[in-house]
This record gives C-alpha cells, structure tokens and sequence, in this order.
C-alpha cells in the first residue's frame, strides 16, 4: 500500500513539474492558445499518464504569466482531483462557453498524420468536437502533434530520476538473465530465460516494454542458424548471445541489450577475434558519444557522426534493421564492402515515455527515420543509444562479427551522460 502511494506521488510531482515548467514553453515555442486533448472511456490514449487521467476533455489554456491554466471536464475519478494538479473541473456541456470565454487563436488536439501518440483522437470524437465549438472556433484546430512531441522530450529532474531507477532495474535483472544464475549450459533454454525474467517483473509489478523477450544466439560454435532460432532451442558452450530488453513502468520505457559468451571447456575468456570485434565497438561509441550534442537536429548529428566514424578509420553504412540484412535495400552481406574495416551503423532513437521506438516521440539520429530528423536536440533529451559495428573475425576466414550495442542515456549541455553503468564487456558464462 505505502508503495503504491509512493508511486502515484512520484507521477503526480512529474506531472506538476512538467506542467510548471516544460508546458508554457512548449505552448508558446508553437504558437498555441489553448490545447485540448480528448480521452474517450474505453479508448486507451497513450497520454493517460501524462496527463493524470483515463478519460476526460483536458484543456490547458495560455492566458500570460508563467503557469498555463489547468481545466478537465468530465475527468475520470476522485483521485485526479486529489492530485492537485488541475485548476478547474467542470462538466463536457461546459465545453463550448469555456473556449469562448478565452477565446483562443489556436487551438492544438490530439490529431497527428505525423506521430501516433499525438493522434488518439477518434473520428467521432473530432466531429462532435467541431459540432460542440461551433464553426469559427473549429477554423482555428490545429495538429498537436509538435506540442506533445516538445512536452514530452523535454525531462524534469523527477522524470530523470524515476527512469535512471528504471534503468538501473532493467540492467540488474538483465544481467542477471544472463548469468549462471538462470542459465546452465546444455540445459537451459533460451524461452526459459524469457519466463524467468517475466517472474522477476510480475513480483515487481512491471511488465516487458516488447512483450517475452528472450536472449538471441549473435553465433554459434556447435550449431546452425537454423537450429538457434527457434525458442526452444537449448544454450550450448560456445555460443554468443544478445538480449534486447526494456521495462515498462510508470508512464516509463528502458530499451538496451547486453551481450555474454559461454565458455567452452578450457576456455577463461572470450576468444580473441569476437574480443577485438567488441573493442572495436566501444571505440565506435566513444566516437559517436563524442559528436551527440544539444541544439543541433537528429539530421545535422547523423551527419556529423557518420563524418567522424569515417575520419576515424570506421565505414559508415546507412542500416535500417527492417529490413533484409539490416541494410537499407541491400540483401545479407552486400553491405561488407570494406574488409579491411569495422562498419558502423546508427539507431540512436528516442526512448523515455515508451521502449518502442517506432511510436515514440523525439529527435531520431537514424538514416531511416527521416520523419523525426528536423527535430532538434533540446537539453535532457532521453534516448536510446544504439548502433552496430561489423568487424572481420581471423578466426571465421574473415567473416564479420555482428555486435548491436545499446544502452540508453541522456544528452545535457555537457553532452550525452550514461545514466547507470553502460555496457562495456561481454558477459560470461561458465
């Protein structure tokens, strides 16, 4: 009970923070008067938590001074109330004298062709919306879409705290997962890691951010892709996994991986070529790291990070993980172009609100997100620093070792800072 009211105390201080400090400035950096997001009970919105309530007409209005008004109309229970975070509650059929009454030049809702979080406004929803303001006030009805994207990237102190907890929850378990622990070598399973960690988040009461995730098989010393594939497939010594993994909790969202080796018998380190293929990765994050900065656009930064892992030695490649092979129209191999060199391709995406990456919100430094690269890179901005490198390994005649390295951070004016111990070895089994 006292940990439960822990964390609706902790949602609320976001929410009062934001709306203290990240709201007027967001409103006012897009031109907007008034900002109305409907939430129809029975129809999820991805901002429910954002906003302290499952269903309701929220109305923030700029009327000067440095607080926007607070309003929610036919609000969702006694608890919202007790929040202290709005200023007035009212009724639905209030809805039209209260936007006359501020009479607003524009009005953003929560419609986007651009961002889906933006976009949980129903059709039907829209049209009574128009029918109840009346002709002259559904002229000025604007896309939400940049103001939800501004509000929500921009972090608050107690907003940076609850997800570097999370974060650190996530390592700790994922690790773990990746340990003796859970794993014995011609025994375990790869599905059984994934319900092991499903355990440890239902005692937690957190869930995954991508549903049962399990470890993934990089390379094996004893068996085909064919065979490690499948979820049943039993770990063996010699093989090299990756796990993908993030939390969901608290209107929060980790996504990072780590990697582990299990020993073959004999052996008391990783082999020497898969070695040099993860140095080389870390090499290839300190570059990237070094050249993420505020005030430029994911645009601008993809180019400047493609331009130093190129003076540094490295080939940057355009990948996008969609597709075959994970390199933009080219089918498995054809991006090895350069064998004399480590490849380096880039998803540094945005992460914080939600650990899927395809619906979030926020500046993208990705080749294959041309949608978010216009976005600018604003000071606590959350994400999810991701990128492979692909290096030749002697012992496999050349072929190239394939390390996805992820971890989230956060960008300030000092530049990207980790928010708990990154990754920066390969795990080990024994």
């Amino acid at each position: 009970m006292i940990r439960a009211r822990v964390r609706w105390e902790m949602l609320n201080l976001i929410r009062r923070e934001k709306f203290d400090i990240i709201l007027p400035e967001a409103m006012r950096e897009n031109k907007i008067d008034m900002w109305i997001h409907v939430i129809r009970e029975g129809n999820p919105d991805p901002l429910a938590l954002d906003l302290g309530g499952r269903y309701g007409i929220f109305i923030f209005t700029d009327r000067g001074g440095d607080r926007i008004e607070r309003a929610v109309l036919d609000g969702s229970g006694h608890m919202l109330r007790r929040g202290g975070i709005y200023d007035i509650f009212g009724s639905a059929k209030d809805l039209r004298g209260f936007v006359t009454e501020r009479d607003p030049q524009r009005i953003a809702v929560n419609m986007s062709k651009w961002v889906a979080v933006a976009d949980g406004l129903s059709h039907t929803c829209y049209l009574e919306l128009v029918e109840t303001l009346g002709e002259e006030y559904a002229k000025r009805l604007v896309s939400a879409g940049q103001l939800i994207t501004d509000f929500r990237t921009r972090r608050v102190t107690s907003e940076i705290v609850a997800f570097a907890n999370l974060c650190e929850t996530t390592r700790q378990i994922l690790e773990k997962a990746l340990s003796n622990e859970v794993i014995i070598p011609g025994i375990t399973r790869r599905e059984d890691v994934a319900w092991w960690v499903e355990d440890q988040l239902l005692t937690r009461g957190m869930v995954s951010s991508f549903g049962l995730s399990m470890p993934s098989v990089i390379y094996s010393a004893k068996s085909e892709q064919s065979e490690y594939r499948s979820s049943q497939y039993v770990i063996q010594r010699g093989d090299l996994l990756s796990f993908d993994f993030g939390i969901t909790f608290m209107n929060l969202g980790t996504d990072f991986k780590r990697v582990a080796y299990v020993l073959r018998e004999g052996e008391t380190a990783v082999p020497s070529g898969i070695q040099n293929a993860w140095n080389q990765g870390l090499k290839a994050r300190r570059i990237i790291r070094n050249n993420i900065k505020v005030g430029r656009t994911a645009g601008e930064t993809l180019k400047i990070v493609a331009c130093a892992i190129e003076k540094a030695g490295f080939a940057y490649i355009p990948a996008d993980p969609t597709t075959d092979g994970g390199v933009s129209g080219l089918k498995p191999g054809e991006h090895l172009k350069h064998p004399e060199k480590t490849e380096v391709s880039i998803d540094c995406h945005c992460v914080g609100n939600t650990g899927n990456s395809e619906v979030a919100v926020g500046p993208s430094i990705a080749p294959f997100r041309s949608d978010r690269a216009h976005l600018t890179i604003k000071p606590n901005n959350l994400f999810a620093f991701e990128f492979v490198a692909y290096t030749a390994v002697p012992e496999w005649g050349g072929r190239k070792m394939r390390f996805n390295i992820e971890d989230d951070a956060i960008v300030t004016e000092n530049g990207v800072e980790w928010l708990y111990p990154p990754n920066d070895r390969i795990l080990l089994i024994f």
